[in-house]
């Protein structure tokens, strides 16, 4: 039996490039949320700063992890790597609390 290497290598690129265009949408989602959650940012900012509320609400903070931790659990994502993702965004978002005061 004779196989059309070249075919096969064509029908494992598209699946490849299909699989990719899913992550990409996935990314464009990512993103698009990072920025719907950003705006959000922003309004407790001013409404913290109208409010004469600090920046940072150890309390709150405590609850957004223990709800990623719970939420990572469920979704067999490594708890490490969802804390650092959430680090990451969290220190971003006080960053933008601290600059519209």
């Amino acid at each position: 039996m004779r196989y059309n290497i070249s075919g096969l290598i064509n029908f494992f690129m598209t699946e490849l490039e299909k699989y990719r265009k899913k992550i990409d949408d996935i990314d464009n989602q990512i993103i698009n949320l990072i920025a719907t959650r950003t705006a959000w940012t922003y309004k407790i900012s001013r409404y913290k700063a109208r409010n004469n509320i600090l920046v940072i609400d150890e309390k709150r903070e405590k609850e957004v992890y223990s709800r990623i931790n719970k939420l990572a659990i469920e979704q067999h994502i490594d708890e490490n790597f969802a804390k650092k993702v959430f680090d990451i965004i969290i220190e971003e978002c006080r960053k933008i609390q601290r600059i519209k005061r």
